[in-house]
């Protein structure tokens, strides 16, 4: 028996030796990486006050990523629509940012389709914790001189829209609409349609009421008779500028009798339109009406590698900025929150502030203009250099 138990001994110690050999000499797994994070952030210029004071409270402090305490800083700065999708179109960001607020998820869509051919995948996803999510809202609003609402309102019967716009676009001025003769013609406002994507969305909204329907196509976008018609409204803007509204704030009713502009900029700027301007500024919501809903989409393209930690950071900084209180926030900067369980109903509220212009803290329901294709919007954007800028 002896030899039989000193062999299965042998054997035992065989197979100890054996599994401590494969568990000492199995690779040991890399260290965690734990220096500090840095999140760039290219964000479109109407939410970037309110996101670059969010990444300021968010930054400079450690965040768990993968099991690990990390300094984290994230970095905002604007860049509009426009430019961001020529930019990602022609590949040139020497570095692209960690991630992108653009005006709205159209924008992020069509960086997907003219980016395809280069990366061969999507460089912003819309599914998955690296998902682009709408992370603040703003309407496109008229906003018209308060003396001039009154008279358009009197002699049509109704607030001002695109049809009675290019009614007045067309007639011999102020007095033949029963204003006064020293207003002279009427001055529509456009923001600068290549400079700010609101300039667009302006130009595609009033297709969708010469057309009279919430979607354009490319073809009709590039229409004859539309665009002599949009030609007569555009000839009567005096200076075109982004933001649309600036100039009103600057010169009131000379620059300008009333356009449209994104709401987000009349909000930050009515106090000031109000005491420069004793006339006032009448909001008035369309129909259909274009909505811009800033999605923070997070890079995940090729031309940089970003680490997981990166994109980790952005989505906690994603999430940040979709808690309560930064949804809260929104309101103080003329924006909208983006959570259906945040009210407009806050002391803070510009919102609420300026009612009396006409803001409203629900947007009246209507259909929801939809954004034009890229091809159509780079037929409209040529349309307008070429008639404007030459």
């Amino acid at each position: 028996m002896r030899p039989t138990r000193l062999a299965i001994l042998i054997v035992a110690l065989t197979m100890v030796a054996a599994i401590l050999y494969m568990v000492t000499s199995r690779p040991s797994e890399p260290a965690k990486p734990t220096g500090p994070i840095q999140v760039s952030v290219a964000c479109a210029i109407a939410a970037e006050p309110w996101v670059s004071a969010a990444a300021k409270e968010f930054s400079n402090k450690e965040y768990e990523l993968d099991g690990v305490r990390r300094k984290v800083t994230v970095e905002v700065y604007p860049l509009d629509g426009v430019t961001a999708l020529n930019k990602w179109a022609n590949g040139e960001f020497q570095t692209p940012p960690t991630a992108w607020v653009a005006e709205s998820r159209d924008w992020v869509n069509q960086a997907n389709a003219v980016s395809a051919d280069r990366y061969q995948q999507d460089i912003f996803l819309a599914g998955g914790q690296y998902r682009d999510q709408s992370v603040a809202l703003s309407p496109e609003v008229w906003a018209v001189f308060k003396s001039r609402a009154m008279v358009l309102e009197k002699k049509y019967g109704r607030p001002l829209d695109w049809e009675m716009a290019h009614a007045a676009a067309v007639s011999s001025g102020w007095a033949e609409l029963g204003g006064e003769s020293s207003w002279g013609r009427f001055k529509l406002v456009i923001p600068h349609p290549k400079r700010d994507p609101a300039g667009l969305a302006a130009m595609v909204s009033a297709a969708g009421a010469y057309y009279k329907k919430p979607s354009v196509s490319a073809e009709e976008l590039s229409n004859p008779n539309f665009l002599a018609w949009l030609r007569q409204l555009m000839d009567t803007v005096v200076d075109f500028q982004p933001y649309g509204a600036e100039n009103m704030v600057l010169y009131g009713p000379s620059a300008g009798d009333a356009g449209q502009v994104m709401e987000n900029y009349l909000l930050l700027n009515a106090e000031s339109i109000e005491k420069r301007w004793g006339d006032g500024l009448v909001v008035v919501y369309p129909d259909p009406v274009a909505w811009y809903d800033f999605p923070f989409a997070i890079y995940m393209g090729k031309e940089k590698e970003t680490s997981a930690g990166e994109k980790d950071a952005a989505v906690l900084f994603k999430q940040f900025l979709l808690s309560e209180p930064q949804q809260v926030a929104t309101l103080q900067f003329g924006l909208r929150p983006a959570s259906p369980d945040v009210s407009t109903d806050h002391a803070g509220s510009l919102i609420k502030r300026y009612s009396a212009f006409g803001f409203k803290e629900r947007v009246p329901s209507s259909s929801k203009m939809r954004q034009a294709s890229r091809s159509g919007l780079v037929s409209l954007g040529t349309w307008f250099v070429n008639s404007y800028e030459k």
